[in-house]
């Protein structure tokens, strides 16, 4: 693999007929080290019948093509064409590596397993099919795998690395941070194991420590999105918006279209241009007040309290989320009932949804109303989550809507820097659900 900008032709490379697992996670640091050989690497992709004449067949010219792509970092663009190509060793291991990349392992498991049979010694497949396994809750047969490449390579860092992330995801954080700072002693500045390293340091409140590893990771090329989101984020809690915005900026700099980065930039900028309003302030804090006092304090009729019930409703907040046709379509609640309750809302300024409001809430929610168990089990990752949201989110552990039920709203505005209009955003969104928080 060539080393040097002499002798590192990009054209050459990605014409000839096979590129090893390892020589293509190189060949990718490679690109992302120098702006000339990226460049270079863009113009050919814009020009890529150069190539693909020099290939053996069409279906591994368009295997190639979406190799360029993805290690460009356009792994979005990449996937789709490798979906369409026919299977071999590149493929696969490519089209393994991106699922992973977008949060999909169980589709990189089976992907990565057609791979590492072509050459079972190759510790770069196998670290990332272990890896994929651990992602997708496979620890038995992730460990198999790392116990059996760890024999030949002891010293892999990769390998020792997503042993630690093995424990990690278990929940073993000692045992983690053991292995992913052997990873760095085996091979110093490993990106993933400097990561995992600073966001566990992060979950254990020593922000000094995360926010040291998070800087040293700042110059890893290909840029290390997931470092420069979380850095942001800290600098964010600590109001220091124009740093945050950097690293926000540096994700859109290497993928312009990534969603997370974009939210982002969005909130620190906003943050940027507020100024504090004691005013508003404490109006937000009086309709705070307002929307989570709990409907069992009202006084309802029997009736309207046993039909409110049966929604599941808890909180003024829950009820003004539904609309008049909801609630005139619980049995035994007629259009007396459905005076009572606007009337008493009117007192309070407050009114029901519009079907309007509803119908696009569900769109929003991209399906109709689910039963229970499926909402239960839908991941929080669904919905696009403010910044400070998605922290409080993975401190308490919670993954699906069944994880943050067990927390009540009281409890997350302990949290750091979350307060009523971050409630107020859980709040909607678990509404389009059809389920709520409790508010103590």
């Amino acid at each position: 693999m060539p080393k040097t900008e002499e002798t590192f032709d990009v054209q050459e490379i990605f014409a000839s007929e096979d590129l090893s697992p390892a020589k293509l996670m190189e060949l990718r640091r490679l690109i992302h080290c120098s702006i000339d050989r990226r460049t270079a690497l863009e113009s050919l992709v814009e020009g890529f019948a150069s190539v693909a004449r020099k290939l053996s067949s069409e279906n591994k010219a368009e295997t190639r093509r979406a190799t360029m792509l993805w290690t460009l970092g356009r792994v979005e663009d990449a996937i789709p064409i490798f979906e369409k190509t026919r299977t071999s060793r590149e493929r696969a291991f490519l089209l393994g590596v991106s699922y992973l990349d977008v949060g999909k392992p169980d589709l990189a498991v089976p992907l990565l397993k057609e791979a590492l049979e072509v050459d079972s010694s190759d510790a770069c497949t196998a670290a990332a099919l272990a890896e994929a396994e651990s992602r997708s809750g496979h620890f038995d047969s992730a460990e198999s795998h790392l116990e059996r490449q760890l024999k030949k390579h002891p010293d892999d860092a990769a390998l020792v690395y997503v042993k630690g992330l093995w424990f990690d995801l278990q929940g073993y954080r000692d045992n983690a941070i053991e292995q992913y700072e052997r990873a760095l002693e085996l091979e110093p500045g490993h990106p993933p194991s400097q990561f995992r390293l600073a966001y566990l340091f992060d979950l254990r409140g020593e922000e000094g420590r995360a926010m040291e590893l998070y800087e040293q990771l700042r110059s890893t090329r290909p840029v290390h999105v997931n470092t420069m989101i979380n850095l942001g984020l800290l600098y964010e809690d600590r109001s220091e918006y124009e740093k945050a915005e950097e690293c926000f900026r540096a994700v859109l700099e290497y993928f312009p279209s990534h969603p997370r980065a974009r939210l982002y930039l969005k909130d620190a900028q906003a943050s940027l241009s507020m100024f504090y309003d004691e005013d508003a302030a404490r109006r937000e804090a009086k309709a705070a007040q307002i929307l989570n006092q709990p409907l069992t304090e009202i006084n309802f009729s029997q009736r309207v309290r046993n039909a409110l019930q049966k929604l599941g409703l808890v909180t003024l907040g829950d009820l003004i989320s539904r609309s008049e046709e909801e609630l005139l379509e619980i049995p035994n609640f007629g259009k007396t009932s459905l005076r009572e309750v606007k009337e008493f809302l009117t007192t309070k300024g407050l009114n029901l949804a519009s079907a309007v409001g509803e119908a696009d809430a569900a769109e929003a929610a991209g399906s109709e109303a689910e039963p229970e168990s499926e909402v239960m089990n839908k991941p929080l990752s669904e919905f696009e989550w403010s910044g400070r949201i998605r922290k409080v989110f993975e401190k308490l552990g919670a993954v699906t809507v069944a994880d943050l039920l067990q927390h009540s709203e009281q409890e997350l505005l302990k949290s750091k820097n979350l307060g009523g209009t971050s409630i107020k955003e859980i709040r909607q969104k678990l509404g389009a659900w059809g389920v709520a928080m409790r508010p103590e």
